[in-house]
């Protein structure tokens, strides 16, 4: 039996999608030209000695691959694929009833279907969410900024998954802490920082009241990259072209009800609202495919300047352990 990455529903080995929730299955590492069983490991047949593909990456030697560098070269996805596996991410919130006592618990319930949720009790940040996976917040904040902060860093938390899960799809494995490294890798590059900090606060933007929007530590990032305005512009789209896609799926479970209890909240905190940052929102996005064509060409480039720079591998190793460590 294996489980299904996405419900956890366990299925037979030869089945190819989960009987529960459909999510297509990885198969056993078969070859695909003779059909020969070989070890999850093996990147050549040991029968035919053709090329075949991992059933995960684990080491960053197969990662940089000539397989995989042509893979990522060559890469298109169809908005089809896209959506699928923007659905897959979201697919377990399907399978998970929210609740709390209070709306603060009701959202940490929610961010729990997806990733640990961890108390911090000291440091001047509000939350942060630590190499992809586990989101930590302050619980000595009021309730109303802590469910603004766990929202903001389900969005640091989604478009960590969206290219984890394009990666795997691309390269037809399973996840593993080598891709992760490289995906988190990824996102701490400067511009891509700024990317992402943008996507997040404008998924947090979202779900709270009018005029508590908070972009401090994007426009702080700004300010200690000194990126030129044309850059800015570009990840700024980028940002908000992924934050568009994530607030479409966060709304089907953060609804109208929930939205209005966030509004209650903050009323009973009694902070005013500043209206500061309200001007960074913007409609302006990618088109999906040019936007995901972007991606996969930003991805290729990383991952061609990793292989040829020991530094930038030696972080990555780093990166992995730090991962494997939490």
């Amino acid at each position: 039996m294996r489980n299904c990455a996405i419900c956890g529903t366990p299925n037979f080995k030869e089945n190819n999608y989960c009987i529960h929730c459909g999510n297509e299955l990885i198969l056993e590492h078969f070859c695909p030209i003779c059909g020969e069983l070989n070890t999850d490991s093996a990147t050549v047949c040991v029968k035919c000695n053709s090329q075949i593909n991992p059933l995960s990456i684990e080491d960053f030697e197969t990662l940089l691959s000539q397989l995989n560098m042509d893979l990522l070269s060559n890469a298109q996805i169809t908005d089809t694929e896209y959506n699928q596996i923007l659905s897959n991410i979201f697919m377990k919130a399907n399978y998970v009833d929210i609740w709390g006592a209070t709306v603060r618990d009701k959202i940490l319930n929610f961010a729990g279907i997806f990733t640990e949720c961890k108390t911090k009790s000291r440091g001047y940040e509000r939350g942060f969410i630590f190499l992809g996976n586990n989101i930590y917040y302050d619980d000595r904040l009021d309730d109303s900024i802590q469910i603004a902060t766990i929202i903001h860093e389900l969005g640091h938390f989604f478009l960590f998954r969206i290219i984890e899960s394009l990666l795997c799809h691309i390269f037809k494995v399973e996840t593993s802490t080598t891709l992760q490294s490289f995906v988190w890798y990824f996102l701490l590059l400067p511009e891509f920082r700024i990317m992402s900090e943008y996507c997040a606060h404008t998924v947090e933007g979202r779900f709270i009241p009018y005029g508590y929007q908070n972009y401090g530590s994007f426009n702080a990032l700004v300010e200690d990259t000194g990126v030129d305005e044309e850059s800015l512009n570009s990840m700024v789209k980028l940002g908000n072209s992924f934050a568009n896609e994530i607030i479409i799926y966060m709304e089907k479970y953060i609804d109208d009800r929930l939205r209005d209890e966030i509004k209650f909240q903050y009323r009973r905190d009694s902070n005013p609202p500043t209206y500061e940052s309200i001007l960074r929102e913007t409609n302006i996005c990618f088109e999906l495919g040019f936007k995901n064509s972007i991606l996969l060409k930003m991805l290729d480039d990383i991952l061609k300047e990793v292989s040829y720079n020991g530094d930038e591998l030696n972080e990555l190793e780093n990166i992995k352990e730090g991962i494997e460590l939490n």
